[in-house]
């Protein structure tokens, strides 16, 4: 804000409808991807308003999840703190299913970093990582 940067925050939920095309040269939206109910109007509407938008995201396909799964019970971590029943998460993904939206929805993913207790990693992300951020550019 100090720089001159436009920070706006509404309901996303309601779109982005107050915004022209392609007003912004970015448009951020962090770890909140997972808990909105309209997720592909919310990625086309970040395509519509910005050249480029970055999405982060906890990747559901760390290993633990899927033992936690095994063993008959939701994930519990740091990027997912919430029982089952109190989770404003409903909208879990891998780092695949994302790729695979991003493709539906003709969105050009320039960069991926994967992370695991901010670390960056770099092997086998799709296991070792706890949370994704995405950098695409719109159609």
């Amino acid at each position: 804000v100090r720089r001159g940067v436009e920070v706006i925050q509404q309901n996303l939920e309601d779109g982005l409808a107050l915004f022209d095309d392609k007003q912004f040269d970015t448009v951020v939206l962090s770890q909140t991807l997972q808990s909105m109910h309209r997720t592909e109007h919310i990625l086309r509407e970040m395509a519509r308003v910005a050249r480029f938008g970055v999405v982060s995201f906890p990747n559901f396909g760390y290993w633990p999840h899927g033992w936690s799964i095994l063993r008959g019970r939701m994930p519990v971590t740091g990027q997912m703190p919430y029982q089952w029943y109190n989770t404003p998460n409903i909208h879990l993904c891998t780092l695949r299913d994302f790729e695979q939206l991003a493709g539906e929805l003709r969105l050009d993913i320039l960069e991926r970093a994967t992370f695991n207790e901010g670390r960056e990693v770099k092997c086998f992300p799709s296991w070792r990582s706890t949370l994704a951020v995405y950098r695409f550019a719109s159609p």
